[in-house]
């Protein structure tokens, strides 16, 4: 099962702030990169009215500072500086669009939306999404076998519901003072926020992986010491597609931060969601020391086409195969061509899929 899939899309006009209610939020400043909103905060009253008729008042925990279209450098930054953990759950206010299309959802538009860890009690409202997405990767099933085809979805939604309970469970573990465990496995969900109701409409995960171009992130939780184990193995095979960045001074493979599980609901594409979604885990892997994150995305022309070209556009670049690996006895990928193998493409359980880096560290 392929565990990298996303659909996104053109930006939008939002202001992001830290949420009120989560009183680690206190003195977070954003990077503001619109010239003429500084001009007004600067002469204008130290007091305005959110988009609720709500007193925001002076202080930096209330304020709503305005992030230029696409540009989600707060969270993609790490959440400021001196953070152990994300300061979820985290506010993102919707601006008025300056002008709507047919595909822009009209009056369907959220008041605002809300970032933060998946918690247990939405499990069982996501899951449909899920098997909808990645279960219709099964062929359609043939006359007279309906009953199959029911089996095996019972058994994948099984699989998600125990899977998704384990990274709830190990996220909380990783952020406990009583717990040594580092943090992992951690699902962000991204909430749309109407007057009377919200709605998880996104979620995506983070977790530690060993860096192994073949393998997409299981579906269940292994403890950070067998990942460790896996990753000495596969960095002695896997040639340049272990880097430097995945490995301790002493030349020892270990894991590194992984993107999985992306996916924005059907009927919410085409808002600019992804991006949020993926600034919010690049921002978590700096807390946890990250110096690059991995994934896997689909290589097909038409299915992956707007994933790939989303994390092109977010600086995601292939990690090329230089023959530590084989297929059919045949070293490496050199064999689907060098443009192919230079593009970090690789076979993952018979489905092709592009192996992607974006490096982390400050410029």
């Amino acid at each position: 099962m392929v565990l990298s899939f996303a659909t996104f899309c053109r930006p939008f006009n939002i202001d992001i702030r830290p949420s009120p209610t989560n009183p680690r939020c206190n003195g977070s400043r954003i990077h503001l990169f619109d010239p003429l909103w500084q001009k007004q905060k600067r002469h204008g009253d130290s007091k305005r009215n959110d988009r609720r008729g709500r007193s925001t008042g002076g202080g930096s925990s209330s304020s709503t500072h305005r992030v230029p279209e696409a540009n989600i450098h707060y969270m993609g930054g790490g959440f400021g500086p001196g953070r152990t953990s994300p300061p979820f759950p985290y506010e993102v206010e919707m601006m008025p669009p300056r002008q709507t299309t047919p595909n822009d959802g009209g009056n369907d538009r959220p008041d605002r939306l809300i970032i933060r860890h998946l918690e247990e009690e939405d499990i069982a409202s996501i899951l449909p999404e899920i098997v909808r997405e990645f279960g219709s990767l099964a062929p359609a099933p043939e006359p007279g076998d309906e009953l199959s085809s029911k089996v095996e979805n019972y058994l994948f939604s099984l699989t998600v519901l125990i899977g998704l309970t384990q990274r709830v469970k190990r996220r909380k573990e990783g952020y406990s003072n009583a717990n040594s465990a580092r943090p992992d496995h951690n699902v962000v969900c991204l909430v749309e926020s109407h007057r009377h109701s919200e709605q998880i409409v996104g979620i995506a995960e983070l977790s530690w992986q060993p860096p192994n171009p073949n393998s997409n992130a299981p579906p269940y939780v292994l403890p950070y010491y067998a990942k460790a184990l896996l990753s000495r193995f596969f960095g002695r095979n896997n040639g340049d597609a272990t880097t430097t960045t995945t490995t301790t001074t002493a030349g020892v493979a270990v894991p590194g931060g992984y993107v999985s599980n992306v996916l924005v609901w059907k009927t919410r594409r085409g808002r600019g969601y992804g991006r949020l979604l993926m600034a919010a885990l690049e921002g978590i892997a700096k807390i946890w020391g990250c110096d690059d994150v991995r994934l896997h995305v689909d290589a097909n022309e038409n299915s992956g086409r707007i994933a790939r070209e989303l994390y092109s556009s977010l600086g995601y670049v292939g990690v090329p195969d230089r023959g530590g690996t084989s297929t059919n006895g045949i070293a490496g990928y050199g064999w689907m061509g060098p443009s192919m193998a230079n593009q970090g493409l690789y076979l993952v359980d018979g489905v092709p899929l592009l192996y992607l880096r974006k490096s982390l560290k400050e410029e």
